[in-house]
């Protein structure tokens, strides 16, 4: 049976990255290793994990002994690092170096423009993901410098769901990069159309940054062309959390806030008319936004916001609505057309879910990087001992 060993900086099954890893192990055969920080959740989903311990931010430097030892013990056929734009200088590690490597990029985050700062306040920005450290390092590196760096790291093959990785790998003497989509479930529930007191949903993390703000000033205009409309948050508690609750709270009884964790997520998206996402940076979240994802494949129309988490998914008028970030009276209009005509919620909630089903699912996925595997381990076999 074939060994692979997953290093990525911090596991959780719940996060976009944590899942994905969570789904490759359990669809592609194959005898599954973790090394990381640090498991949050989902660890079980292995057959040995090695917590290393430090520091997110520098993982895996200063930890060449215990890596080295981790993978002694695994003795992997493959190696399979998970990690933003700096992945190809984690795939430079000693301790990495003499084993056939596979890398996924989730994605390339970039400061936000200048044009973008009015969005956010700075604190906002520097609770989440937008202003990370990783993120200042990744907006000053050279596409050539992760191309050197990959060669020397004798990775050939990228996996990303994210367009921009692609744009910025693709060119001469760089990887072969695949891109892919993920999320969608099999789930049999479907959404319904539903014009005396339909539901809009936001189901992720309390923070500005994911434009709530901009959805609670969308609703009071939303409210005033359907006056049967609720709203129903299911938040994910953060710093933000009272400031947002305090605000939604004005609204009275026709917003929900929701802040204990959610068992049947799909359940909720079923019963709600219409989902949103009206983020208001790049990389809020990784690519591809999942909830969204998922609320596509079991037929709920979306509405999300011209950002790249959003984009990598959602096509303007095709599968979803897309606005401007920050834009309220947008959004308000947006999610007022679902609500009211029949036609185009019918539209949307079939072109969402066979998007999903044909581009997003967790089996493509899968089988895209089981033949990344047998392509990875095939041609380091295939070449000559030095």
């Amino acid at each position: 049976m074939t060994r692979i060993a997953h290093v990525i900086a911090e596991f959780s099954a719940r996060e976009a990255m944590g899942r994905t890893v969570a789904e490759i192990t359990r669809r592609v055969p194959g005898d599954h290793h973790l090394i990381t920080t640090g498991v949050v959740d989902g660890g079980q989903a292995f057959t040995t994990t090695h917590e290393l311990g430090g520091s997110l931010e520098s993982f895996p430097l200063g930890r060449s002994a215990p890596l080295a030892a981790a993978l002694a013990g695994i003795r992997p056929d493959l190696i399979h690092v998970h990690a933003g734009a700096l992945g190809p200088f984690m795939a430079l590690h000693p301790a990495l170096r003499p084993y056939p490597k596979l890398l996924t990029v989730y994605a390339w985050p970039t400061l936000p423009g200048p044009g973008a700062w009015r969005r956010g306040t700075p604190a906002e920005m520097w609770s989440s993901n937008v202003l990370r450290p990783r993120v200042v390092a990744t907006t000053a590196l050279p596409s050539r410098a992760a191309v050197s760096a990959l060669r020397r790291a004798g990775v050939t093959t990228v996996l990303t769901p994210d367009p921009r990785v692609s744009t910025r790998l693709t060119g001469p003497g760089g990887p072969h990069v695949i891109r892919y989509a993920c999320g969608a479930t099999d789930d049999d529930r479907r959404a319904r159309f539903d014009r005396e007191s339909p539901v809009i949903v936001f189901a992720g993390r309390a923070e500005s940054v994911r434009g709530l703000d901009t959805l609670l000033d969308a609703f009071r205009t939303v409210r005033g062309r359907v006056p049967g409309a609720r709203l129903r948050l299911l938040l994910i508690p953060r710093p933000e959390l009272p400031a947002i609750l305090a605000r939604a709270g004005a609204a009275g009884d026709a917003i929900e806030v929701v802040t204990e964790p959610v068992a049947d997520l799909l359940g909720e998206f079923a019963a709600a008319q219409v989902g949103t996402w009206p983020f208001k940076f790049d990389y809020t979240t990784s690519p591809p936004a999942m909830a969204l994802v998922e609320a596509m494949s079991i037929g709920l129309p979306v509405v999300g916001t011209d950002v790249a988490c959003v984009r990598s998914v959602l096509e303007p008028g095709v599968n979803g609505l897309s606005v401007r970030p920050a834009d309220p009276p947008a959004l308000a209009r947006a999610l007022s057309t679902l609500l009211t005509d029949e036609s185009a919620w019918h539209r949307y909630a079939q072109a969402g879910r066979e998007s999903a089903r044909d581009r997003m699912s967790w089996a493509r996925a899968a089988e895209l990087t089981e033949a990344a595997y047998r392509a990875t381990i095939g041609a380091r076999t295939s070449l000559p001992m030095p």
